[in-house]
């Protein structure tokens, strides 16, 4: 019996003695077992390493899959997602409470499909109902496809205190535009440093809100800078989102795609600063811009060479909106639906008409003084032109 007794003080000690050497590799066990179990299936990751006594935790390749029908598998990509963490109990199963959470060498695919999806809208959907994740169709699954399902919702968020603030750091933003043309136009944003904001509801289960505000350079380029700050809305039926850029010597040609169908010209070359504010709410659009261009090249498109622009050519239109320094400058506001939006100048470019159109007038009566009006007055055609050119500005400074 004192035998048994002894073996057994042994053997516990030893036991006592293997968990105090290997504690840390057990709680890195625990843990990663603890937050496999506890993600939901559209986020996984690689490998975790835990820092116990720097209470941070470091995961390395973790993804969030996309939802289905979209081009990459993934939505986000990083090598590298980083935080500190706090434990609510005793022990890590008890529950985790995360803070300063930093997203490292990251790439986010946004991507809009030729019927407007967007999958930062969908990927609220697979959380609110768990639609198939990316590349999981029905015909993959063997005639249904699989939902993912978040792991008790109420449980995961009772379990882990998810900050709403993230940072982005030596990242990458890819857009792929597919609504906009026959081919898809891609921009990215390198050299990523950003803020990053999501609101989920009490149980985890449900995106209320996605805002961000941060800056990177333009398909790579140091010298083409744009600097943002965005809010959406997933829970609108419509699109509800808020864009304010700020471009810094963008190359105009970048968003060929977007205006191109609407402009009377090619652009050859030319660079462009300024802001552009770009609102959506529930399908109507509301856009003030006020954009510099420098360094144009540029001609008229085949079929617009005859076509008048408020009553004058388009290198007279250029004139009048050239300042002194050079750049053109034109400012200009879009309302209404989404669908069939309105187009309005802005103050900059009212001005620019405006001063246009006193010369066009005062062009006008010269040339009728200078032919004589005698008894039976100016000709008629004179007398209806400058009539035409103070119409317009009449109608420019109602606008």
């Amino acid at each position: 019996m004192k035998k048994a007794l002894i073996s057994i003080i042994v053997v516990t000690a030893a036991i006592a003695l293997a968990i105090f050497i290997y504690r840390y590799q057990i709680l890195q066990y625990s843990a990663e077992s603890f937050i496999r179990k506890t993600l939901p299936k559209y986020a996984i990751f690689d490998k975790i390493n835990i820092d116990a006594r720097g209470s941070r935790v470091i995961l390395k390749g973790f993804k969030i899959l996309n939802p289905a029908d979209f081009t990459n598998s993934y939505l986000l990509e990083m090598d590298e997602f980083s935080c500190n963490y706090k434990l609510k109990g005793k022990n890590i199963t008890e529950g985790l409470e995360i803070f300063n959470p930093i997203f490292n060498r990251c790439t986010m695919n946004i991507e809009r499909l030729s019927d407007g999806r967007l999958n930062l809208i969908q990927v609220g959907k697979v959380l609110a109902n768990g639609s198939p994740a990316a590349g999981e169709t029905a015909e993959k699954s063997g005639g249904e496809a699989r939902q993912p399902k978040i792991i008790d919702n109420s449980r995961l968020s009772s379990l882990i205190k998810l900050p709403e603030t993230f940072l982005l750091k030596s990242s990458k933003v890819i857009f792929i535009d597919r609504f906009v043309g026959r081919t898809p136009n891609t921009i990215s944003f390198e050299n990523v440093e950003a803020k990053i904001i999501v609101r989920l509801d009490e149980n985890y289960s449900r995106v209320l809100g996605v805002a961000s505000a941060g800056g990177g350079n333009v398909n790579g380029r140091s010298d083409e800078v744009i600097k943002w700050n965005m809010s959406l809305d997933p829970t609108m039926p419509g699109l509800t989102m808020s864009n304010r850029l700020d471009l810094y010597d963008v190359k105009i040609k970048t968003f060929e795609p977007y205006y191109d169908r609407y402009s009377p010209l090619v652009f050859e070359s030319g660079r462009c600063s300024g802001t552009v504010i770009l609102d959506f709410y529930n399908g109507n659009i509301g856009s003030t811009n006020e954009l510099h261009l420098s360094g144009f090249r540029f001609y008229v498109k085949q079929g617009y060479e005859n076509q008048a622009f408020w009553d004058t050519t388009v290198p007279d239109l250029v004139k009048y909106f050239t300042s002194p320094s050079g750049e053109i400058v034109f400012d200009f506001k879009i309302k209404g639906d989404m669908n069939s939006p309105k187009f309005y100048l802005g103050p900059i470019s009212k001005q620019a008409l405006t001063a246009m159109a006193i010369d066009k007038i005062s062009q006008a009566i010269s040339e009728a003084s200078n032919k004589g009006t005698g008894s039976s007055g100016a000709p008629k055609s004179d007398i209806e032109k400058a009539k035409e050119y103070i119409d317009l500005f009449k109608g420019l400074m109602k606008k």
